[in-house]
């Protein structure tokens, strides 16, 4: 099991965090890298891999404002660094 989960973490090592990019970008999730409590909530907002969505706000301050099926969340800074994400 662990090995399943370096394995995984690792090939999202070229990924870029939720949390790096600037507001206005609009990206897509790749992965999602945490408990099974933290995929379980991420996918209750409409997070998941494959989804597309707004970054609204990212000041480096307080929670990350997303845009995701036209309706806008906060995920905390230290959720937003377990998300990967790239450029659409």
């Amino acid at each position: 099991m662990f090995g399943r989960r370096l394995l995984k973490k690792r090939s999202l090592i070229s990924k870029k965090l939720l949390a790096d990019f600037p507001s206005g970008t609009k990206v897509k999730i790749v992965g999602l890298y945490g408990g099974p409590w933290l995929r379980q909530r991420l996918h209750e907002l409409g997070l998941f891999e494959g989804a597309e969505i707004i970054i609204v706000k990212n000041d480096r301050l307080g929670p990350v404002i997303l845009k995701v099926f036209n309706s806008k969340i906060a995920v905390g800074r230290k959720q937003a660094r377990r998300i990967y994400v790239q450029k659409i």
